[in-house]
């Protein structure tokens, strides 16, 4: 096996980190960073680097595997390059793509020449989907309505995307219509030239339920996350804990269960979830999975939903899903 880094970043120092604790039988790790600094210290501490995709087509070195981790607007052009080299199995980081046409033409290539790809959204590398779904049938939650995300400047495409999948997943739905109202700000801290979404993004499901996200450019909370059911909520808070909260059954009871005779939800149970690091899990995907966890398909879905959301507001009205154009505007 013979597998390519590229990017050594946050995300991509942590990969490097994993692979060189666990070899995954990896036979070479080859690193691919712009930066000389970067490439001087790996270079120090024995590994092999190189500053661009193109040295690794110079030097004939084929990739059997890769990790696509460097900066977002680049990921699909440096997969195509991974795969121009032989790479059959890829993680990309998210966001997976900038652009609606250049990820609906990596997704056509992917299928025509079987390229296993999977995308680093987190949430679906845990068991948290699973823990939700325990607690709905154990305190007869019902179905749920809608899940509201709350937050700072965490962005709609940073962090956002990996809470829009989780409640696609939760919802068991993917969008129909889109309004927006955003905070378009260049403060990312990556690059002057990124977004940072702040606003509101308001998503009409296919199956009629609702996702609200509120986040703040001028707010340094975290995210937090809260599953809507009629008469409780599972909250995600910012400590990454599940939280279930419920109204008093009596007073439900009493009422005949009206929806116009609102109460106070109570804390009723911290739920079994522990939240951890999933690189590992991302890594045991690409190297031994049959199929990814995170498919193109899959991680399309929330990336139209940060698109969608940014047209709505460039374009003031209501966008539907199916008609989601890209304004070509940076993210990551």
């Amino acid at each position: 096996m013979k597998l390519a880094l590229i990017g050594h970043g946050s995300i991509g120092s942590r990969y490097k980190n994993e692979i060189s604790k666990n070899t995954h039988h990896i036979d070479q790790l080859y690193i691919v960073d712009p930066k000389e600094s970067v490439l001087e210290e790996l270079k120090r501490n024995k590994y092999k680097c190189f500053k661009s995709v193109n040295e690794l087509k110079e030097n004939n070195i084929e990739i059997t595997h890769g990790i696509v981790a460097n900066w977002g607007p680049d990921h699909i052009n440096t997969a195509n390059q991974l795969i121009d080299l032989g790479c059959k199995r890829l993680i990309i980081e998210k966001p997976l793509s900038n652009r609606k046409d250049e990820l609906q033409n990596f997704k056509k290539r992917c299928l025509e020449e079987n390229i296993f790809v999977t995308i680093h959204h987190h949430w679906p590398y845990t068991d948290i989907l699973k823990k939700i779904k325990d607690a709905e049938v154990k305190f007869n939650l019902g179905k749920p309505q809608g899940i509201r995300i709350l937050g700072g400047s965490v962005c709609l495409s940073t962090n956002g995307t990996h809470y829009l999948d989780l409640c696609c997943d939760v919802l068991g739905s993917i969008p129909n219509i889109i309004i927006a109202e955003l905070e378009l700000d260049y403060i990312n801290p990556r690059d002057k030239s990124l977004l940072n979404i702040g606003g509101t993004a308001a998503y009409r499901m296919d199956n009629s339920t609702f996702i609200n996200v509120s986040f703040s450019n001028n707010n340094s909370e975290a995210i937090r996350l809260e599953v809507v059911y009629r008469n409780s909520i599972i909250e995600l808070g910012s400590d990454q804990k599940l939280r279930l909260f419920i109204r008093n059954i009596q007073e439900v009871e009493k009422f005949g269960d009206k929806i116009t005779r609102y109460g106070v939800l109570n804390f009723e149970s911290e739920l079994d979830f522990e939240d951890k690091r999933t690189i590992n899990n991302v890594l045991n995907n690409l190297i031994h999975g049959v199929k990814p966890i995170v498919s193109i398909q899959k991680a399309e879905v929330a990336t139209l939903m940060v698109l969608g959301a940014i047209q709505s507001h460039l374009e003031g009205t209501r966008i539907n899903y199916a008609n989601i154009k890209d304004k070509g505007l940076m993210i990551s």
